[in-house]
């Protein structure tokens, strides 16, 4: 008898193990993250394959809600507000959705209710936005769906997806800016006094090279060089900054300020300054400019 009932248990453990070990999907899962600016936009959906189907018109229905992907409609986040199509998305997590055309763009949601499987159970009323999205023609055929991110640079980007024969894109805007102040705000505060001079010139360095913010940038560079007023690099960044606000002849007053620090710390090492040039070059092409 208790051979018997040890082997039950043993037939029936093993069949517990046998319904829940892990198979593969027919439309695997996948994940892909984009960083835009200091904005982390995720996509998380499944990859249906074509399979020798017509996708467009017949699997996937013209004019039709459909969960675009496969299994528990795609889920869409964004770690900050952004712009879709030119229009607002606020912060959070979003079904998405695609309503697909036979002529013309497209029509992309973004639906609140995130814990739906399919399209089945979408409500219109819980849509948080819709945008029209451009679809083209794939020279080649994709043959399990694809989301991916394509010319991303810091305030902007574009999600793409390709299947079969067509490619949908959506443009995507990350504004940094007002993270950026607040990242610049908590680290003037939590450095110490003798490194703040770096905190200001590296805000003021970021403004330089994102372009927007230069009336900042020239704020956080002047409080940078009143801190330590012999960095040659800090000058540089003042001139360049300048520059950018078209005030060509103080952008060289300040260049030539960089080149004579540089030189003078070069001198005092016994060696070269070697940014010489590339000063010089800026300030021949400011002279130009004035």
């Amino acid at each position: 008898m208790k051979k018997i009932l040890l082997s039950i248990i043993a037939m029936a453990s093993l069949s517990i193990s046998s319904q829940a070990q892990e198979l593969p999907k027919p439309s695997p899962s996948a994940e892909i993250e984009q960083r835009i600016g200091l904005t982390d936009i995720n996509v998380l959906y499944s990859r249906p394959g074509v399979k020798g189907r017509t996708i467009w018109g017949e699997l996937v229905k013209f004019d039709e809600v459909w969960r675009a992907g496969a299994n528990k409609a795609t889920m869409f986040s964004t770690s900050a507000d952004i712009k879709i199509q030119g229009k607002e998305l606020p912060e959070g997590d979003y079904s998405l959705f695609i309503i697909p055309a036979k002529e013309g763009d497209w029509t992309v949601i973004f639906n609140k209710e995130t814990e739906l499987w399919g399209a089945g159970d979408y409500k219109k009323e819980q849509d948080q936005l819709r945008v029209m999205a451009k679809m083209s023609k794939s020279s080649e055929m994709v043959e399990r769906l694809e989301y991916r991110f394509m010319s991303v640079d810091e305030k902007s980007g574009q999600l793409v997806l390709d299947w079969e024969n067509a490619r949908l894109s959506m443009q995507i805007e990350a504004d940094p800016s007002k993270q950026v102040m607040e990242n610049i705000n908590v680290a003037i505060s939590e450095s110490k006094e003798e490194d703040k001079w770096k905190v200001y010139r590296s805000a003021a360095a970021f403004a330089r090279d994102n372009g927007s913010m230069t009336k900042e940038g020239l704020e956080w560079i002047k409080k940078s060089t009143e801190l330590k007023a012999d960095n040659w690099y800090s000058f540089w960044v003042f001139a360049d900054l300048h520059a950018l606000n078209k005030d060509y002849k103080t952008a060289i007053l300040m260049a030539e300020k960089s080149m004579k620090i540089g030189q003078d710390s070069a001198k005092a090492d016994d060696s070269e300054f070697s940014y010489q040039s590339r000063i010089q070059a800026d300030i021949d092409e400011w002279e130009s400019m004035k």
